[in-house]
């Protein structure tokens, strides 16, 4: 008996395909990263890169010479990239369920960082950036809505 729990409680810890499907369906939306955890630290080309305290002393208004500006510029599209090894690892390796999730808060950590890197960067802060989410939703709204009359035109 006891070798039968052992096999169901591996069942049960391996990730699902529709489980997958869920965390990858959500990774690759549009605002996947909204409201999400940036990571603490994140090794990029071999250095650790302390992301939290970076995003943290940009939004206290902290001034960039053009050098430390340069490299948070290429910093950004790194983040990026490691991001979407995350999802192709999500996309492709087997994992438990554990495994995947933290896949994907790591993932979603990263996007999130980027974005608050190149908002900084381009003098946008957090009231900016609410507000251009709001529009960008308004926005999605109004052309769903008249995507959604263009179907009940063609209905009838």
């Amino acid at each position: 008996m006891l070798k039968e729990e052992n096999k169901t409680n591996k069942a049960e810890a391996d990730l699902s395909y529709e489980e997958r499907n869920k965390l990858l369906w959500s990774l690759r939306g549009a605002f996947a990263w909204a409201g999400k955890k940036i990571p603490v630290s994140v090794e990029i080309d071999g250095q650790e890169c302390r992301l939290k305290d970076l995003v943290r002393e940009l939004e206290e208004g902290k001034l960039l010479d053009p050098d430390e500006a340069g490299e948070i510029r290429a910093l950004i599209p790194k983040l990026r990239e490691r991001a979407k090894v995350d999802e192709d690892l999500l996309e492709t390796e087997k994992l438990t369920k554990i495994e995947a999730e933290a896949l994907y808060e790591e993932a979603t950590g990263l996007l999130r960082a980027a974005m608050e890197l190149k908002d900084r960067l381009e003098g946008r802060g957090r009231e900016g950036s609410a507000d251009e989410l709001k529009k960008m939703l308004n926005t999605q709204k109004l052309v769903d809505e008249r995507s959604f009359q263009q179907l009940l035109k063609s209905l009838k």
